[in-house]
């Protein structure tokens, strides 16, 4: 399976077989995660691999999580986009876990039980990880939960290049599965909007950021990397309940 293929394979898993994973292949993440491409180089981030126990020492949760390894990923929380950025990151990982035939889901909902020590990050999120229990990789982008590709449009789609990115986008998994992520379209383009949430998920605003980035890097491996995001101090108008977040357009060795 190829990184492109894990976009549709990849489904969020929370039953795992409590099987060790072979120390190889977390070697092989490991230089992975060295290498990763981030949204933004600006932002300081850093990501740690755990075994359920340690993790578990670390951090806390009202129900344990089951997943046998954890990556944590961490913040400097004072630039604009750092939580997209972190959903950039974490996503690349998840998606090279699943072609490495690896489930994994991401762990929203721990919370670290001490206070960071001094130098370090604060804790943002996490992505579990491990060999799924009876949870086969999807065969076809159909069985996804997802909306229909026309509702997370805005408008027309102005360029046919633009399809396979937009499909990415819209197979990638977010908070409580509200899918906020819209995509409006001028000329060589895509602007990438959120749906403010619902008042009974306002407290989702933060997370929601995190789900941008994260549609946005099953948008950068479906290009192979031949695209860049870039924020506009002056977006497009868009309709009433939408935020704009990034721009994408494709590199010239990508038409």
């Amino acid at each position: 399976m190829e990184m492109k293929d894990a976009i549709v394979a990849r489904r969020s898993v929370r039953s795992y077989t409590g099987q060790p994973l072979d120390p190889l292949l977390i070697d092989e993440l490991a230089d992975f995660i060295s290498g990763v491409k981030p949204l933004h180089d600006n932002i300081p981030v850093d990501v740690m691999l755990y075994e359920r126990e340690d993790f578990h020492r670390e951090f806390a949760r009202s129900a344990p999580y089951r997943a046998t390894n954890f990556a944590v990923l961490r913040s400097a929380m004072s630039i604009q986009g750092y939580l997209q950025n972190i959903g950039f990151i974490g996503e690349q990982i998840a998606l090279w876990l699943t072609h490495k035939g690896i489930s994994s889901c991401w762990a929203g909902m721990a919370k670290q039980k001490s206070v960071p020590s001094r130098g370090e990050l604060p804790y943002v999120i996490s992505v579990e990880f491990g060999r799924g229990n009876n949870a086969p990789f999807r065969r076809l982008a159909e069985e996804a939960p997802r909306k229909k590709l026309h509702e997370y449009l805005l408008n027309e789609i102005s360029r046919p290049e633009f399809l396979p990115l937009l499909e990415a986008g819209r197979l990638a998994p977010s908070a409580v599965n509200l899918q906020p992520v819209r995509f409006l379209m001028e000329g060589d383009s895509i602007f990438i909007c959120r749906k403010k949430p619902p008042v009974r998920y306002k407290s989702l605003d933060d997370i929601q950021q995190i789900d941008v980035g994260i549609a946005m890097a099953n948008m950068y491996v479906m290009c192979d990397g031949n695209c860049m995001f870039v924020r506009q101090s002056s977006p497009p108008e868009l309709p009433e309940g939408m935020i704009y977040e990034y721009t994408v357009r494709l590199n010239r060795d990508a038409d």
